[in-house]
């Protein structure tokens, strides 16, 4: 599946993406945004309790806060990062010469006024998860001197002194910050404290759960700080009590010890987790489970561990789910089967689906719902489910909840009658009648985005029309509105835009 496309006519996008190497992003997008908190402020910037957005009208850039209010007024030609939407700390591009890759930055808050001035070409440290939706590491900047990089923290204080080749993230993990000095890697964290010393010719993560990273040391790799760093090869399974290492031209699963504790051959591994190995061999997959000696013949397509010594297996082009014992749960005769790690359901597409709607099953196997999932939000504990006859909300444990349980933030919620939806409060009684065509449940900031007649607008908690209903956005992937303002439509770079 893939969502997202950048422009070809709209604004340009910060410098830093046009010099570096182009960025195709395919993104699967839950729009989720922190509740707001009261932070203290310093003399570098002020620290409030507002939210804040980029903002592009006529191919300018601003900034407006979580009430829609414009904080800088847009007149840049190039796009204003905010690392923390928390925080006003907004980072502008300026001088661009796109012939000579060359710029300058600064800084300013909310009142408009330079900050960090004593540093040069200042910038968020920019980060990727596993669906390349763009983040940026927290607490943390950049910055140049005489052609040497240096990190700073959000108060402005140097943290990691200019003497760098280059310092940017390491991929999909949250405060590893990847250093180079003189061909050498190393590892810092969000407060400059290292990590890994620059030694090594090569860095990656063992996995986003570990806070451990492969090394390379000439041509041999190892764990840092684990095992030796000897063998050909380490995969980088998520798993910090066992790994598979490759050594001697044979794979091998070893444990802190490095002593070998799988009983299996295998050509290869898939996934370790919970001490269950998925391993491939002569082109099939099986598992095995090193606490009990179990093995589950390598005979299917594909093939994941989920959770409660559960698999979902592929047997030539029909999905099914099987145990350890290898007997099978759920027949294979589904198009697909999703599993969501952080609610532990389950979403199965039949075939031949007329209905739309795909089966919903927790973590025992047990139907819950028939839709399709539209959120997992673990922060909030729930998961949101589109139904023909509504949006349905489930707690973690699979249990049906009403949206005033989930949302307990909210003033109104979105209800549907008679192929109509309207907004009702929390005891139920109609707030808002069922004129609308399409909905959204009100968002962290108060505002709903309505549809009416194939036009898209927004309302306040009052249903008071905030922006007008007359906006075509068929083409994007995500409706989201703050006041009169809706989200542009590469939602990676998260800004909205008033058309």
């Amino acid at each position: 599946m893939s969502r997202g496309k950048r422009y070809d006519t709209e604004p340009k996008l910060n410098i830093k993406k046009v010099v570096a190497v182009f960025i195709f992003l395919a993104v699967i997008v839950v729009f989720v945004i922190a509740v707001k908190k009261m932070l203290s402020s310093d003399n570098s910037s002020s620290i409030t309790a507002k939210t804040y957005f980029t903002l592009c009208t006529d191919e300018k850039w601003g900034v407006i806060d979580n009430n829609g209010n414009i904080v800088i007024e847009p007149t840049y030609e190039e796009m204003i990062v905010i690392p923390d939407n928390e925080k006003d700390i907004f980072i502008c591009t300026e001088n661009v010469d796109y012939e000579k890759d060359t710029y300058t930055t600064k800084v300013i808050n909310s009142k408009n006024k330079e900050i960090f001035k004593q540093y040069n070409k200042v910038q968020a440290i920019e980060n990727y998860d596993e669906y390349n939706d763009l983040w940026y590491e927290e607490d943390v900047l950049k910055y140049e001197e005489n052609g040497k990089i240096g990190l700073i923290n959000f108060e402005g204080k140097a943290i990691l002194q200019p003497e760098y080749d280059e310092i940017y993230a390491l991929k999909g993990i949250k405060g590893a910050i990847l250093t180079v000095k003189n061909s050498k890697m190393g590892v810092v964290d969000n407060k400059g404290i290292i990590d890994v010393p620059n030694e090594y010719e090569e860095i990656q993560s063992l996995g986003k759960d570990t806070n451990l990273y492969i090394v390379k040391d000439g041509v041999n790799y190892g764990i840092y700080n684990k095992t030796s760093i000897k063998y050909q090869e380490v995969k980088p399974l998520n798993n910090k009590d066992i790994y598979c290492v490759k050594e001697k031209n044979k794979y091998k699963i070893i444990n802190n010890e490095e002593n070998e504790v799988a009983n299996i051959k295998f050509d290869d591994i898939k996934q370790i987790k919970d001490k269950i190995i998925v391993y491939q061999k002569n082109n099939k997959f099986g598992a095995y489970s090193i606490d009990n000696n179990k093995t589950i013949k390598n005979k299917y397509n594909d093939m994941i561990y989920t959770n409660n010594d559960n698999f979902i297996v592929k047997s030539k082009n029909s999905y099914g789910i099987v145990d350890i014992n290898g007997k099978e749960k759920i027949k294979s005769e589904y198009a697909s089967i999703g599993y969501y790690d952080d609610a532990q359901v389950y979403e199965l597409e039949q075939k031949n689906n007329t209905s739309g709607e795909n089966i919903i099953l927790n973590k025992d196997l047990q139907e819950i719902a028939r839709g399709i999932i539209n959120e997992v939000n673990s922060k909030k504990s729930y998961i949101k489910i589109w139904t023909q006859e509504d949006y349905k909300y489930f707690n973690l444990q699979g249990e049906e909840k009403s949206s005033s349980e989930i949302l307990k933030n909210n003033s109104i919620f979105l209800k549907k009658q008679n192929g109509k939806y309207g907004y009702v409060d929390k005891e139920g009684n109609v707030i808002i009648d069922y004129i609308y065509d399409d909905a959204k449940e009100e968002n962290t900031y108060g505002f709903a985005a309505v549809k009416k007649d194939g036009k898209w607008g927004a309302i306040d908690s009052k249903g008071n029309i905030v922006s007008e209903i007359d906006k075509n956005l068929d083409e994007y992937l995500v409706i989201d509105f703050i006041g009169k303002y809706h989200l542009g439509k590469d939602i990676n770079l998260n800004y909205y835009v008033k058309e």
